[in-house]
Protein backbone atom coordinates (compact mmCIF):
# COMPACT_ATOMS: atom_id res chain seq x y z
CA UNK A 1 0.00 0.00 0.00
CA UNK A 2 2.42 2.57 0.78
CA UNK A 3 4.60 1.97 -2.75
CA UNK A 4 0.94 2.81 -4.33
CA UNK A 5 1.67 6.74 -3.25
CA UNK A 6 5.27 6.67 -4.24
CA UNK A 7 6.65 9.14 -6.75
CA UNK A 8 6.59 7.26 -10.19
CA UNK A 9 9.55 8.79 -12.41
CA UNK A 10 8.96 8.42 -15.94
CA UNK A 11 11.24 7.12 -18.04
CA UNK A 12 13.37 8.85 -20.64
CA UNK A 13 12.10 7.07 -23.39
CA UNK A 14 8.61 7.89 -22.39
CA UNK A 15 9.35 12.18 -22.30
CA UNK A 16 11.31 11.67 -25.82
CA UNK A 17 7.69 10.23 -27.04
CA UNK A 18 5.89 12.74 -25.52
CA UNK A 19 8.24 16.24 -27.20
CA UNK A 20 8.07 14.09 -30.26
CA UNK A 21 4.07 14.35 -30.13
CA UNK A 22 4.21 17.83 -29.37
CA UNK A 23 6.81 18.87 -32.24
CA UNK A 24 4.50 16.75 -34.33
CA UNK A 25 1.83 18.13 -33.15
CA UNK A 26 3.19 22.05 -33.85
CA UNK A 27 4.53 21.16 -37.11
CA UNK A 28 0.77 20.45 -38.31
CA UNK A 29 -0.60 23.65 -36.82
CA UNK A 30 1.96 26.07 -38.61
CA UNK A 31 1.74 23.67 -41.85
CA UNK A 32 -2.32 24.35 -41.85
CA UNK A 33 -1.84 27.98 -41.00
CA UNK A 34 1.08 28.04 -44.28
CA UNK A 35 -1.68 26.36 -46.20
CA UNK A 36 -4.80 28.35 -45.12
CA UNK A 37 -2.66 31.59 -45.69
CA UNK A 38 -1.49 30.43 -48.90
CA UNK A 39 -5.08 29.77 -50.18
CA UNK A 40 -6.60 32.91 -48.80
CA UNK A 41 -3.60 34.82 -50.79
CA UNK A 42 -4.53 32.50 -53.68
CA UNK A 43 -7.98 33.70 -53.60
CA UNK A 44 -7.46 36.94 -53.15
CA UNK A 45 -5.51 37.46 -56.61
CA UNK A 46 -7.97 35.47 -58.29
CA UNK A 47 -10.26 38.22 -57.63
CA UNK A 48 -8.21 41.31 -58.04
CA UNK A 49 -7.46 39.70 -61.47
CA UNK A 50 -11.04 38.60 -62.11
CA UNK A 51 -12.99 41.46 -60.46
CA UNK A 52 -14.19 44.48 -62.36
CA UNK A 53 -13.69 46.63 -59.55
CA UNK A 54 -10.27 46.94 -60.63
CA UNK A 55 -9.63 47.23 -64.71
CA UNK A 56 -9.17 50.67 -66.05
CA UNK A 57 -11.97 52.94 -66.77
CA UNK A 58 -9.95 56.17 -67.55
CA UNK A 59 -6.62 57.35 -68.44
CA UNK A 60 -6.37 61.48 -68.57
CA UNK A 61 -2.36 62.70 -70.01
CA UNK A 62 -2.44 66.40 -69.07
CA UNK A 63 0.18 69.01 -69.67
CA UNK A 64 0.66 68.23 -73.34
CA UNK A 65 1.62 71.01 -75.29
CA UNK A 66 4.61 70.13 -77.76
CA UNK A 67 4.01 66.44 -76.53
CA UNK A 68 1.56 64.73 -78.56
CA UNK A 69 -0.69 62.82 -76.83
CA UNK A 70 -0.74 59.70 -79.12
CA UNK A 71 2.75 59.79 -78.48
CA UNK A 72 2.77 58.95 -74.50
CA UNK A 73 -0.33 56.28 -75.22
CA UNK A 74 1.70 53.40 -76.92
CA UNK A 75 4.25 54.13 -73.86
CA UNK A 76 2.12 53.47 -70.89
CA UNK A 77 1.26 49.92 -71.94
CA UNK A 78 -2.03 49.78 -70.58
CA UNK A 79 -5.21 50.44 -72.13
CA UNK A 80 -9.05 50.63 -70.95
CA UNK A 81 -10.32 47.36 -69.88
CA UNK A 82 -6.34 46.27 -67.73
CA UNK A 83 -6.24 45.70 -64.76
CA UNK A 84 -4.77 48.65 -63.28
CA UNK A 85 -2.66 46.82 -60.11
CA UNK A 86 -1.01 44.51 -62.82
CA UNK A 87 0.72 47.63 -63.96
CA UNK A 88 3.93 48.80 -63.95
CA UNK A 89 3.76 51.84 -63.06
CA UNK A 90 7.87 52.59 -63.05
CA UNK A 91 8.39 50.96 -66.47
CA UNK A 92 5.77 53.20 -67.78
CA UNK A 93 7.39 56.49 -66.16
CA UNK A 94 11.03 55.77 -67.73
CA UNK A 95 9.43 54.73 -71.06
CA UNK A 96 7.83 58.60 -71.13
CA UNK A 97 11.03 60.40 -69.78
CA UNK A 98 12.51 58.89 -72.89
CA UNK A 99 10.78 61.26 -74.86
CA UNK A 100 13.02 64.31 -75.30
CA UNK A 101 10.19 66.55 -74.75
CA UNK A 102 9.40 65.45 -71.38
CA UNK A 103 11.27 67.18 -68.73
CA UNK A 104 9.30 65.41 -65.88
CA UNK A 105 6.35 62.91 -65.57
CA UNK A 106 4.18 62.50 -62.48
CA UNK A 107 1.71 59.23 -62.23
CA UNK A 108 -0.90 58.32 -60.04
CA UNK A 109 -3.99 55.68 -60.19
CA UNK A 110 -6.87 55.88 -58.24
CA UNK A 111 -9.78 52.72 -57.91
CA UNK A 112 -13.19 54.64 -57.51
CA UNK A 113 -13.32 53.90 -60.19
CA UNK A 114 -10.07 52.67 -61.56
CA UNK A 115 -8.33 55.74 -63.63
CA UNK A 116 -4.61 56.53 -64.25
CA UNK A 117 -3.81 60.45 -64.44
CA UNK A 118 -0.28 61.10 -66.18
CA UNK A 119 1.17 64.83 -65.55
CA UNK A 120 3.37 65.70 -68.20
CA UNK A 121 5.81 68.49 -67.37
CA UNK A 122 7.65 69.68 -70.60
CA UNK A 123 10.93 71.29 -71.48
CA UNK A 124 10.63 74.81 -72.24
CA UNK A 125 12.62 75.90 -75.28
CA UNK A 126 14.49 79.40 -74.59
CA UNK A 127 17.15 79.20 -77.19
CA UNK A 128 18.26 77.44 -80.23
CA UNK A 129 21.33 76.12 -81.02
CA UNK A 130 24.01 76.40 -84.04
CA UNK A 131 26.45 73.67 -83.29
CA UNK A 132 28.64 71.14 -85.14
CA UNK A 133 26.29 72.11 -88.63
CA UNK A 134 22.88 71.12 -86.55
CA UNK A 135 20.40 72.78 -85.22
CA UNK A 136 19.06 71.79 -81.27
CA UNK A 137 16.52 73.12 -78.79
CA UNK A 138 18.12 74.28 -75.53
CA UNK A 139 15.90 74.55 -72.39
CA UNK A 140 15.85 77.79 -69.64
CA UNK A 141 18.55 75.48 -67.83
CA UNK A 142 21.42 75.53 -70.70
CA UNK A 143 20.05 71.58 -71.53
CA UNK A 144 20.09 70.55 -75.11
CA UNK A 145 17.32 68.63 -75.55
CA UNK A 146 15.98 68.21 -78.67
CA UNK A 147 16.35 68.95 -81.92
CA UNK A 148 14.68 72.00 -83.71
CA UNK A 149 12.71 72.77 -85.79
CA UNK A 150 12.96 75.06 -88.99
CA UNK A 151 11.58 77.94 -87.38
CA UNK A 152 13.84 79.52 -85.15
CA UNK A 153 12.72 79.49 -81.13
CA UNK A 154 14.32 82.15 -78.86
CA UNK A 155 17.33 83.72 -80.01
CA UNK A 156 20.01 81.90 -81.20
CA UNK A 157 23.30 80.51 -80.00
CA UNK A 158 26.06 80.09 -82.06
CA UNK A 159 28.84 77.64 -81.37
CA UNK A 160 31.17 77.06 -84.63
CA UNK A 161 34.67 77.11 -82.84
CA UNK A 162 33.72 76.54 -79.59
CA UNK A 163 35.18 72.27 -78.56
CA UNK A 164 34.13 71.07 -75.12
CA UNK A 165 36.33 69.29 -73.21
CA UNK A 166 33.28 67.35 -71.41
CA UNK A 167 30.92 67.47 -74.04
CA UNK A 168 27.86 67.58 -72.11
CA UNK A 169 28.49 69.05 -69.35
CA UNK A 170 30.79 71.91 -69.72
CA UNK A 171 28.32 73.02 -72.64
CA UNK A 172 25.32 73.02 -70.93
CA UNK A 173 26.97 75.20 -68.16
CA UNK A 174 28.16 77.36 -70.41
CA UNK A 175 24.85 77.48 -72.40
CA UNK A 176 23.03 78.14 -68.93
CA UNK A 177 25.10 81.24 -69.00
CA UNK A 178 24.67 82.80 -71.98
CA UNK A 179 20.95 82.54 -71.08
CA UNK A 180 21.50 83.84 -68.00
CA UNK A 181 23.54 86.68 -69.64
CA UNK A 182 20.81 87.26 -72.12
CA UNK A 183 18.15 87.37 -69.47
CA UNK A 184 19.78 90.09 -67.41
CA UNK A 185 20.22 92.11 -70.35
CA UNK A 186 17.07 91.72 -71.33
CA UNK A 187 15.75 93.07 -67.50
CA UNK A 188 17.36 96.40 -68.86
CA UNK A 189 15.92 97.23 -71.33
CA UNK A 190 18.37 95.89 -74.35
CA UNK A 191 17.09 93.39 -77.21
CA UNK A 192 19.25 90.40 -77.48
CA UNK A 193 20.25 89.51 -81.69
CA UNK A 194 22.18 86.42 -81.12
CA UNK A 195 25.04 84.97 -78.93
CA UNK A 196 28.46 83.63 -80.25
CA UNK A 197 30.27 81.17 -77.79
CA UNK A 198 33.81 81.65 -79.04
CA UNK A 199 36.93 79.25 -78.91
CA UNK A 200 37.71 78.69 -74.62
CA UNK A 201 33.93 79.38 -73.51
CA UNK A 202 33.89 83.11 -74.08
CA UNK A 203 31.18 84.64 -75.52
CA UNK A 204 29.97 87.34 -77.86
CA UNK A 205 26.31 88.63 -77.69
CA UNK A 206 25.20 90.81 -80.32
CA UNK A 207 22.75 93.46 -79.56
CA UNK A 208 19.72 94.61 -81.59
CA UNK A 209 21.48 97.84 -81.78
CA UNK A 210 24.65 96.92 -83.20
CA UNK A 211 26.93 96.99 -80.31
CA UNK A 212 28.73 93.55 -78.71
CA UNK A 213 29.46 92.47 -75.47
CA UNK A 214 31.93 90.65 -74.98
CA UNK A 215 33.00 88.71 -71.18
CA UNK A 216 33.90 85.11 -70.10
CA UNK A 217 32.41 83.15 -67.28
CA UNK A 218 28.96 85.14 -66.15
CA UNK A 219 27.77 88.67 -66.71
CA UNK A 220 27.15 90.18 -63.42
CA UNK A 221 25.25 93.00 -62.93
CA UNK A 222 28.02 95.03 -61.86
CA UNK A 223 29.11 94.55 -65.53
CA UNK A 224 25.76 95.48 -67.38
CA UNK A 225 25.18 98.19 -65.33
CA UNK A 226 28.81 99.86 -66.78
CA UNK A 227 27.93 99.02 -70.27
CA UNK A 228 24.77 100.73 -69.61
CA UNK A 229 26.64 103.44 -68.56
CA UNK A 230 28.62 103.52 -71.14
CA UNK A 231 25.97 103.22 -73.91
CA UNK A 232 24.04 106.40 -72.59
CA UNK A 233 27.02 108.52 -72.00
CA UNK A 234 29.20 107.42 -74.74
CA UNK A 235 26.51 106.75 -76.91
CA UNK A 236 29.29 104.43 -79.32
CA UNK A 237 28.61 103.72 -82.84
CA UNK A 238 27.27 100.51 -84.18
CA UNK A 239 29.71 98.00 -84.70
CA UNK A 240 31.15 98.86 -81.18
CA UNK A 241 32.77 95.75 -79.49
CA UNK A 242 32.33 96.40 -75.49
CA UNK A 243 34.69 94.12 -73.64
CA UNK A 244 33.45 93.41 -70.09
CA UNK A 245 36.53 91.27 -68.99
CA UNK A 246 36.80 93.35 -65.82
CA UNK A 247 34.64 94.72 -62.87
CA UNK A 248 35.76 98.09 -63.12
CA UNK A 249 36.36 98.82 -66.67
CA UNK A 250 35.04 98.35 -70.00
CA UNK A 251 37.32 98.54 -73.12
CA UNK A 252 35.87 99.87 -76.38
CA UNK A 253 36.96 98.92 -80.19
CA UNK A 254 35.17 100.03 -82.90
CA UNK A 255 35.04 98.17 -85.61
CA UNK A 256 38.26 98.18 -88.45
CA UNK A 257 40.01 100.03 -84.99
CA UNK A 258 43.14 98.19 -83.66
CA UNK A 259 43.34 100.23 -80.82
CA UNK A 260 41.95 100.43 -77.67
Amino acid sequence: MVEDFKTKVRSSSKKKRISHINNVLRLGIWLCLATSSTLVVLCAIAYISSSDVFLTKQIEIKGCNHVEIDEILPLLDLEEGDNILSWDITNARQRILGNPWVKDVSISRSFIPSSVEIQIHEHFPAATLEFDDKRYLISKNGKVFAPAPEQTVGFIIQAPDYTPTDARQELNDILKKAIDAVKLIETKGLATDHVTIESGGRMKILLQNGISLVFSGELTPVKIHMALRTLNEIKPQQGTTMYLTCEDKIILRARGSHGS
